[in-house]
């Protein structure tokens, strides 16, 4: 096959993939479509007011805070053993 062979070979193949990843997407499109229709029509109501997402906000913002104060005094604690540590280890090498 010559070189204008091997050219049209590939734009036929190219011209097909295009074709089948149209396809692909569209089927995609339906598929996914009548999945959130299923969705929608079983979707219970949720029964939370704005007051308790308001507090659930305010829990959660509480939670994360008190999560970020005991993570840096973990830090603080195992810095402060580490130096403890290597002064022991210091002072044990100047006595020897």
């Amino acid at each position: 096959m010559g070189t204008l062979g091997c050219i049209y070979d590939m734009m036929q193949r190219d011209k097909e993939n295009r074709e089948l990843r149209k396809a692909g997407k569209k089927r995609m499109n339906e598929t996914r479509d009548s999945l959130l229709k299923l969705t929608e029509r079983h979707r219970p109501s949720s029964g939370v007011s704005l007051e308790q997402l308001e507090q659930i906000h305010a829990e959660t913002k509480a939670r994360r805070k008190w999560e970020q104060q005991s993570f840096f005094h973990g830090k603080l604690m195992f810095i402060l053993i580490v130096a403890i540590v290597l002064l022991a280890v210091w002072l044990i090498y100047l006595c020897v």
